[in-house]
């Protein structure tokens, strides 16, 4: 149990409590092709389990969208901020790096 969670004597529920578990494939357990399918897939098998629902924490738009057509719960994470876009006109300039000053002195030798 990763937090206990509060006990709310009004409702008689606890609420925040977080419990995190392992559940190892079945034997013989062949992966889904595509990792987000696989995920999903394991999350709704493990819900059948849990018989209770299971949220699903992602940062990626594909995964969220898989989790719910599949019924789950599923929290979109932001991300942190990528930062600017690379500069794409200089994607083919030579670099100044120890790999291109070696590229640049074996160009000069042939």
């Amino acid at each position: 149990m990763l937090h206990a969670g509060e006990y709310d004597p009004q409702s008689g529920e606890t609420h925040g409590k977080v419990v995190v578990e392992m559940v190892l494939d079945p034997p013989g357990h062949v992966r889904l092709p595509l990792a987000d399918d696989e995920i999903v897939d394991r999350a709704v098998a493990i819900q059948g389990l849990a018989a209770r629902d299971v949220r699903l924490l992602t940062c990626d738009t594909s995964q969220h969208t898989r989790g719910r057509a599949a019924g789950l719960k599923v929290t979109k994470v932001p991300t942190k901020d990528p930062g600017p876009e690379p500069d794409w006109e200089a994607q083919n300039t030579p670099g100044n790096g120890t790999r291109a000053k070696r590229r640049e002195r074996q160009a000069a030798e042939a």
